[in-house]
């Protein structure tokens, strides 16, 4: 298994930290690498999904247990296509979490959106009780959203985080699922139908705050979409962590953090594609999203608002792009990436 991870990663983490805890209040988020470092913390047997070798290229096949037999059908019938470009869009007409490993050298370098139209909050006038009483709905699930949360709660907000045993979120029943989800109210319901579906609305009915994690097309299928809510609830603010940038070509795609890692470039800088130790992009983009959460909150944010894995790992890729001086970026084993274990 390998032990990679991309070099500046503990720092940038820390970088990411800071900024929320200066939202958050001194001390809530603390030593980065306890988020960032989470499955070797708590000792978890994770194991990465490997590239697969397709046609010209590689593919992140990050499937959930359900995608086993999907992936099977989608493997046979385009079994003779060689572009992983268009195999990966392809794959994901088929709503399985599959996408390209992009060398870096053609990998084009994401540019994280801007956070606000406002000023950026000042910390020094930030008096912490932004959160207080806050209510705050959690239809998130894994590791970016749930740390989102988990950090808001910590600082003093009340989150209820909506789960559901038809659907249980795949960290459930771990470790690290139960230190993401210590300081919010469990709430069953299935927001797909009927009853579950009432129940959740009358959460948003007197919430501040919606933080989802969900891909656009399953939000707008539970009419969880801004333009969709505005009209039933207009004071309530959304939150939406998500794998892409809103306006890439893959904005709509499903995907872990490893496939944020493969088609960034971050995975393939030598001479042959590598997964990462863990998916690092998750606790990277929940650092983020819990200071933007504070931001929107306090009314210095826009009312909606979406993080992204691939926006935040951006500073990384570009970064590594430029490591070598001349914007050719240097392998992965000589690149002095931050190696642990």
């Amino acid at each position: 298994m390998t032990d990679w991870l991309p070099p500046g990663l503990f720092d940038y983490g820390a970088e990411l930290a800071a900024e929320a805890d200066r939202r958050l209040g001194a001390g809530v988020v603390g030593d980065a690498a306890c988020w960032i470092d989470m499955p070797r913390r708590l000792k978890l047997a994770d194991v990465v999904s490997e590239p697969v070798r397709w046609g010209n290229g590689a593919l992140c096949v990050d499937l959930g247990p359900d995608d086993g037999e999907t992936w099977e059908r989608f493997a046979e019938v385009h079994q003779g296509e060689s572009d992983t470009e268009a195999v990966a869009a392809s794959a994901q007409e088929w709503r399985l979490p599959v996408t390209p490993y992009r060398r870096m050298s053609e990998a084009a370098v994401v540019t994280a959106a801007p956070e606000s139209n406002c000023e950026p909050m000042d910390p020094a006038s930030f008096d912490g009780e932004v959160l207080d009483g806050k209510q705050i709905v959690d239809l998130t699930s894994m590791w970016a959203g749930p740390l989102c949360t988990e950090l808001l709660g910590r600082a003093g907000a009340e989150v209820r985080k909506v789960s559901s045993t038809a659907r249980p979120d795949g960290l459930a029943g771990t470790v690290m699922y139960a230190e993401l989800n210590a300081h919010k109210t469990a709430v069953e319901l299935d927001p797909r139908f009927g009853a579950g579906r009432d129940a959740l609305e009358r959460l948003l009915a007197t919430a501040d705050l919606l933080v989802t994690s969900l891909s656009p097309r399953a939000l707008a299928n539970l009419e969880l979409l801004p333009e969709q809510l505005c009209v039933r609830h207009p004071r309530l603010h959304t939150l939406a962590v998500t794998a892409f940038e809103p306006d890439s070509p893959e904005c709509d795609w499903i995907a872990y953090g490893t496939g944020v890692h493969a088609a960034a470039g971050l995975g393939w800088m030598g001479d042959e594609p590598q997964a990462p130790a863990y998916s690092y992009p998750d606790p990277l983009a929940g650092l983020r999203a819990a200071r933007v959460a504070v931001d929107q909150l306090a009314g210095v944010a826009h009312q909606h608002r979406r993080v992204s894995m691939a926006g935040v790992v951006a500073p990384l890729v570009g970064s590594m792009a430029c490591s070598s001086g001349d914007g050719t970026p240097t392998s992965a084993a000589g690149s002095g990436g931050d190696r642990h274990g």
